[in-house]
């Protein structure tokens, strides 16, 4: 039907009434219709309903209650039977999973995440963002990128503030006087390089020390070597006059402030520090090869910035020792003993120069040289007439800085996996030192991302972490351990650092002993360089045949492992010693140039390095007998053990007290090995039995394996804290580990069984008896604990 409309006001037009009536009529039809077919339903279902009734109402009076019941409860287990008949067969890591709405199977789970990381590499832009200026401690820019970089793959970073006591650059110089005339100054600086844009920048922080006294020294000068206390008898032993001269000491052997700590002791009035191409091995230019930026070799002017505080006896800030440094108004005591009490400064080979040259003739030879030009390496001391000033004046103050934390939660709320590296820089370079493992930790959380989004959840917890103020002295990862320590030490599982990752084309690895194993099957699941044939193991093999180091004694890892006990590893591809380009170590000169034109020109190392941790986190987090392997633990001890009694039955030869104590020892580390192998063995059983399918009616079996999966695990993680003690070593408290700790005269290395070490170069009885007695203690715990 045709709708007529009338015109009104406005232009508007309304349907005819005829219309509208048409329109009522028939929609009274259609209610009608409406109401017939409801009422017939209604009919229908009140039918049913007496139905149903009347059904219930003939059985409960033909049918007794309980035959009623039992035929129900019956019909109960007849279903149940036919389920645990006809369900799939499942295992115990799959049935963890799908719990938890996790269907990712492990196979599936490394090849997504291999192949995020070989679709896409974008490790060189990180580095390039990250050494694109300046970043010391409490940066701006590289806390934004950061943050910024794991926003953009879904992440919500949490931002952990600290507040360390520190030093920013002030002023430094060291001048040379024939009598009261100045014959050289230094600039204190690296040359501009055109090849080179960042050692061009204006905003350059000259060469200082992290943590070093201020004040002004004018004086007579020796060279000190390499500052080692051999070096320091030998001085003495050729009555060398080292009293209240300024020592001039060569970087290497060990750590800086062990140098300037021992210049102290020996009456020094202030210290200058220079870096010896003479350590860099075969590539110098002694040996024939250019320097950087034309060759490979260590350019001159490259001037190493360091940290000069006593970190092989403490750690973290030295005016918060073993608490967190959590608010500007924290309670803080005087650092006097863990810092220097001179002032330190770093010189480049070439400024140091004429300075050593005016030493010649003079004292003693020093063993054993070097490639200063137009230095013989004589001792000294200079003439009368001839002295070095050194001016530091450093900006000390209470600093903001701030770790990034991203936490992956797991199916299981503890045995959490750490990944971290420290951001911050001493210039505008740092490429390979840290930043290489600061592009390396954004890689990992890309590849984790890519797990995420297909709907992974990590058996354990994962949590990738950028430390600040690494280079002042590990501050970052130090603050987080004593503000966390009651939680790691009840949840976390192992540490996996990232520092200084890139610096040549030899991987190496440091860890503690437990991790050995996983590491190695990390590495055989890894391509080297993207290659399709050759795995990083192969490669690894190769080089070194597999061979993991001790952790070093001062890094990210040192809180950890030496303070809580957590099992921790490193990995890195360093200089070779044969043909790698030289490192120059917290110079401006250590550049994404230098990295591109010398060391990893397409970031390939930086991609392999990022599947390895990558995977050795995930074979941590995804197998569900935690993956420690006790036999390489417990044979290096006793290994490390069996040469220090060699030594003590030297040092004490006719002690019998102790003869028998050591005796003990022996004994119960030996046992441990013997223990480990069948210990090491039975978690291999259960990992088979995790992956076991099972059909549902033998549900108890699971649980039978989960009771014991439990308890394995809980014993796993307690095998490194069972050797804390309370007290630490001796005048060293935060190093509370019986069996790892940075050797104490040389602090860049680790020493095993450091107490009984010490003791014995100390001759200290008393110290080895307590030692000795709490290894047996720590030993015997540990036997109970396995039994």
């Amino acid at each position: 039907m045709t709708r007529q409309y009338n015109s009104i006001a406005g232009g508007e037009v309304e349907p005819f009434l005829g219309d509208v009536a048409t329109e009522t009529n028939t929609n009274d039809c259609n209610m009608g219709r409406r109401d017939s077919v409801s009422s017939h339903i209604e009919r229908m279902r009140s039918n049913s309903i007496k139905s149903i009734r009347s059904t219930i109402e003939i059985v409960r009076e033909h049918v007794d209650k309980k035959k009623f019941a039992l035929l129900i409860f019956s019909s109960f287990l007849l279903y149940i039977g036919f389920i645990c008949v006809f369900a799939p067969r499942t295992s115990l890591a799959r049935d963890l999973r799908r719990i938890h709405s996790s269907h990712l199977t492990e196979s599936e789970i490394f090849r997504i995440y291999l192949n995020e990381l070989a679709d896409k590499n974008l490790a060189g832009q990180h580095v390039r963002n990250y050494t694109s200026h300046p970043h010391e401690i409490g940066d701006k820019e590289t806390l934004e990128y950061t943050v910024s970089q794991l926003r953009s793959m879904g992440f919500e970073p949490k931002l952990e503030k600290y507040y360390p006591w520190v030093n920013k650059y002030g002023n430094t110089e060291v001048h040379l006087f024939n009598e009261s005339d100045i014959i050289f100054s230094a600039t204190m600086l690296e040359d501009c390089l055109r090849e080179d844009p960042t050692t061009c920048r204006k905003d350059n922080a000259r060469g200082y020390h992290g943590y070093s006294a201020n004040g002004t020294v004018e004086a007579q000068y020796i060279f000190g070597n390499y500052g080692t206390l051999e070096d320091y008898k030998r001085l003495l032993d050729n009555e060398i006059d080292i009293e209240g001269k300024i020592h001039i000491i060569r970087y290497g052997e060990m750590c800086p402030g062990l140098k300037v700590k021992n210049a102290e002791l020996y009456g020094a009035s202030g210290v200058i520090m220079y870096s010896d191409s003479y350590e860099d091995g075969y590539i110098t230019q002694a040996n024939g090869f250019e320097a950087y930026p034309k060759g490979p070799a260590r350019h001159q002017s490259s001037i190493e910035r360091a940290s000069v505080g006593f970190f092989s006896d403490f750690l973290g800030d030295p005016t918060t020792p073993n608490y967190a440094s959590k608010y500007p108004y924290t309670e803080r005591l005087s650092p006097s003993g863990r810092l220097p009490s001179i002032p330190s400064v770093p010189l480049s080979a070439k400024e140091v120069a004429p300075l050593l040259s005016k030493l010649n003739g003079r004292g003693v030879n020093m063993l054993p040289g070097g490639n200063i030009e137009g230095f013989n390496y004589f001792s000294g001391p200079s003439s009368e007439d001839i002295k070095a000033k050194i001016v530091n004046d450093q900006k000390y103050k209470i600093v903001e800085m701030t770790n990034v934390v991203v936490d992956i939660p797991g199916i299981f709320s503890e045995y959490d996996v750490i990944i971290g590296n420290s951001r911050d820089s001493w210039t505008s370079g740092g490429a390979g030192s840290p930043n290489s493992g600061s592009s390396i930790l954004l890689e990992i959380a890309r590849g984790m991302k890519s797990l995420l989004r297909q709907g992974w959840k990590p058996l354990r917890p994962i949590k990738l972490i950028s430390w600040d103020g690494g280079a002042h002295g590990n501050l970052g990862s130090t603050e987080y351990v004593e503000d966390h320590s009651q939680l790691l030490k009840r949840n976390a599982l192992a540490y996996l650092n990232l520092e200084s990752a890139i610096t040549g084309s030899e991987f190496n690895s440091q860890a503690n002993p437990l991790l050995h194993e996983v590491i190695r099957r990390a590495a055989k699941a890894t391509q080297y360089k993207g290659e399709d044939n050759w795995t990083l193991f192969d490669e690894w093999d190769k080089s070194s045949g597999s061979r993991i180091d001790p952790i070093d004694g001062i890094s990210d890892c040192s809180s950890f492992q030496f303070n809580m006990g957590i099992p921790s590893a490193q990995f890195q591809f360093r200089n070779n010693g044969k043909t790698d380009a030289v490192h120059q170590l917290h110079s401006s000169f250590d550049s994404y140039t230098w990295m591109e034109t010398f060391v990893d020109k397409n970031y390939q190392m930086h991609n392999t390095l990022a599947v390895l941790v990558g995977m050795t986190s995930l074979m941590l987090s995804e197998k569900e007998p935690t993956v420690f392997t006790m036999g390489p633990y417990f044979e290096g001890i006793l290994e490390n053990y069996n040469q220090l009694h060699e030594s003590l039955l030297q040092a004490f030869p006719k002690d019998k007290e102790v003869h028998n104590l050591a005796e003990k020892v022996s004994k119960v580390l030996s046992y441990l090995r013997s223990v480990s192998s069948s210990f090491d063995t039975e978690v291999l059983a259960l990992s088979q039995l995790c992956t076991q399918d099972f059909p549902a009616w033998q549900i108890y079996k699971k649980f039978k394996i989960y009771i014991k999966l439990t308890r394995i695990n809980r014993k796993l993680k307690q095998i490194d804290q069972f050797f804390l003690t309370q007290k630490g070593l001796n005048g060293r408290r935060s190093m509370r580990h019986s069996i790892f700790a940075p050797n104490k005269w040389r602090g860049d290395k680790v020493d095993v069984l450091p107490g009984l070490h010490e003791a014995i170069c100390e001759r200290d009885r008393p110290s080895l008896l307590l030692w000795l007695k709490t290894l047996q203690t720590q030993c015997g715990n540990l036997e109970s604990l396995l039994q």
